[in-house]
């Protein structure tokens, strides 16, 4: 069998290497490249990565990857999912605000193809979810509610009125969402008290702490505290 020309083999290659380098950034793509301007960083460490996430009706983004995450809604809307197969799926955002829904590692473009603003907290695991018998079992004490669990966390929500407390409780590595403007007292474990002041839609990351609380502004305080297993 004859040799191709060494101009065309060439050529051949110059085309598969196009190819390759084209495929791989829309698999490996992240959303903060693809969305730099409706996208936020909030926090990032080696369990997890806390992203504030605003898309516009009509909104596209390009095909990027997350691993296994949760999503936390600030204001819901309705998205439109196509993933790498070709599949795509319509999803509306749960209408209560704090609603958290687990989805599990994979690659998608996506549209807001509602009318609304949507406003959502992702909380993506860098980890692998531990296994069942080493994860830990987080546990709240009332007035927190336990509203769902996945593998990897448990999502907590927490409602407090004007002078209300909150007993003694244990946290873990978590991640708090403040749904509303609030003041608590904060007890240590120690006996040392400090101030805590929560700005409505924000989220913040927290390291494992015992402590109690009192809601000492004039306002209910609503969280939600999704710990980590």
């Amino acid at each position: 069998m004859a040799a191709l020309p060494r101009h065309f083999t060439r050529s051949i290659l110059s085309v598969l290497c196009l190819f390759v380098l084209a495929a791989v950034p829309a698999l490996a793509q992240d959303i903060t490249k693809v969305a730099p301007t409706g996208v936020k960083v909030v926090f990032e460490n080696d369990q997890v990565r806390v992203l504030d996430v605003v898309t516009q009706p009509g909104s596209t983004m390009a095909v990027h990857s997350h691993p296994a995450m949760m999503i936390v809604t600030l204001t819901p809307g309705t998205t439109r999912f196509t993933f790498t197969t070709g599949k795509t799926e319509t999803v509306r955002a749960n209408a209560n605000r704090g609603a958290g829904t687990y989805r599990p590692a994979e690659s998608h473009a996506s549209e807001n193809v509602g009318k609304t603003v949507s406003h959502v907290f992702l909380i993506e695991f860098k980890q692998p979810a531990p296994a069942a018998d080493k994860a830990r079992r987080p546990s709240l004490p009332a007035p927190y509610k336990q509203v769902t669990e996945n593998a990897h966390a448990v999502q907590f929500e927490l409602v407090v009125p004007p002078d209300g407390s909150v007993p003694v409780h244990t946290h873990g590595n978590h991640v708090l969402v403040a749904l509303a403007d609030a003041t608590a007292e904060i007890t240590n474990q120690d006996g040392t008290k400090q101030t805590m002041n929560l700005v409505k839609d924000t989220a913040t990351y927290g390291t494992p702490v015992t402590h109690s609380g009192v809601n000492n502004g004039k306002t209910p305080m609503h969280l939600v505290v999704v710990e980590l297993k």
